[in-house]
């Protein structure tokens, strides 16, 4: 899929996500002059990502030398992001609709020497991903101080690699370097799954811990297995009740 095309998908979901938080806000302001309850809550994310090894350890090959296999693993990456929990039905236990917009990303560099020692490989990786997903909520107020909850649904997920290659020859001098760079963009879907548990430590201020599981078929030709992306991320949330 050309990389303008999935720009512009992922442009309209965050646009979305923008537009069902901006509703929700006028809604919740609305509802504040009514002296209705105010049920929904906003979220900030502070976490880390931990992807199956396979789907996002990048192989490249010597420049010089196919043989001699180098690459960086970087399935384990940190990720901020803001969340949503708008009520739909209910006070205290209620269900809802749930939305997100993550962001993780992951840098290394690798040396790599080949050839008896003749020659040195160094590769210079960055990866980024984007998350947007939408689906439904449902919680429990486990007395005054406590709040259980969970969530599921569909996501997209856009992701980015690109490196920086350089094979020295080691063998003569002045040395010998050759250069080359690779960029890769792709888009996917799949679903999620989220748990968290928060503390109330005011009237609408909460922390807490979530987890959160994902199974897409984003695949990238360059790993060592391109199945899909599947992981775990952790989180410490920030939430404000409305």
């Amino acid at each position: 899929m050309p990389a303008q095309e999935i720009f512009q998908r992922i442009s309209r979901c965050a646009g979305l996500l923008a537009l069902s938080l901006l509703t929700c806000q006028l809604n919740l302001a609305s509802a504040a002059e009514r002296d209705e309850p105010q049920l929904s809550y906003l979220q900030g994310l502070v976490g880390a990502a931990a992807f199956e090894n396979d789907n996002l350890t990048f192989v490249a090959t010597g420049l010089d030398d196919p043989t001699v296999p180098a690459g960086n693993d970087l399935s384990s990456m940190p990720c901020v992001g803001i969340a949503g929990q708008f009520a739909l039905t209910g006070t205290g236990n209620q269900v809802g609709l749930d939305t997100s917009l993550l962001f993780g990303w992951r840098s290394a560099s690798t040396s790599i020497t080949a050839g008896n020692n003749q020659a040195r490989v160094e590769i210079d990786s960055e990866f980024w991903l984007v998350d947007v997903a939408v689906g439904l909520y449902a919680q429990a107020m486990l007395g005054d101080r406590w709040r259980l909850y969970g969530a599921a649904g569909p996501l997209l997920l856009f992701g980015e690699y690109s490196d920086d290659a350089a094979e020295r020859d080691l063998s003569v001098e002045p040395q010998q370097v050759t250069r080359s760079s690779n960029s890769q963009s792709e888009f996917g879907v799949g679903g999620y799954a989220r748990v968290g548990l928060e503390y109330r430590m005011t009237r609408s201020a909460f922390v807490g811990l979530a987890v959160r599981g994902i199974s897409t078929n984003l695949e990238f030709d360059r790993t060592v297995n391109d199945s899909g992306l599947t992981g775990l991320q952790g989180f410490v949330t920030f939430t404000r009740a409305y």
